[in-house]
């Protein structure tokens, strides 16, 4: 199809049921797992192993779809969690060292971009946009 029609879902990976095979093999990995080390017989616990088979499956998947970009998701949001910078993403800067996307209302008087005038070469703010004067904006943070 050449004619710059997108298809749907044709980069989409094989699924059952919704499932990638990683997240079918995880689930069938913590299935025998339990099975090994809490129960002797696999005939009695045939019902839990499906339980926690199909559970952890639809578990992950549905964690996966949570995210917009999916498996790179899961793993930034577990990696910050842990503290560990996500690999292709910038570690925050010291200016705002937060993961948030959320602009900072104002800079602190202490920060060296302050003190050394940097907000007169490169203004900022809300007063910027409205085109009002952004004095009363930088004698704020000089307070």
């Amino acid at each position: 199809m050449d004619n710059g029609e997108v298809i749907p879902g044709m980069d989409e990976g094989w699924t059952f049921a919704g499932a990638r095979v990683m997240e079918w093999g995880s689930g069938f990995v913590l299935a025998i797992m339990v099975q090994e080390l809490f129960f002797s017989t696999p005939a009695k616990t045939m019902p839990l192993f499906l339980a926690i088979l199909v559970g952890t499956t639809f578990g992950l998947a549905g964690l996966r779809k949570v995210f917009p970009d999916e498996e790179r998701g899961v793993a930034n949001y577990f990696m910050v969690q842990l503290g560990i910078c996500p690999p292709g993403i910038p570690a925050p800067a010291d200016i705002q060292p937060l993961w948030s996307g959320l602009p900072m209302q104002a800079l602190d008087a202490k920060k060296e971009f302050v003190q050394l005038g940097l907000l007169e070469v490169f203004p900022h703010g809300a007063d910027e946009e409205d085109g009002e004067d952004s004095s009363s904006y930088h004698e704020h943070l000089a307070h």
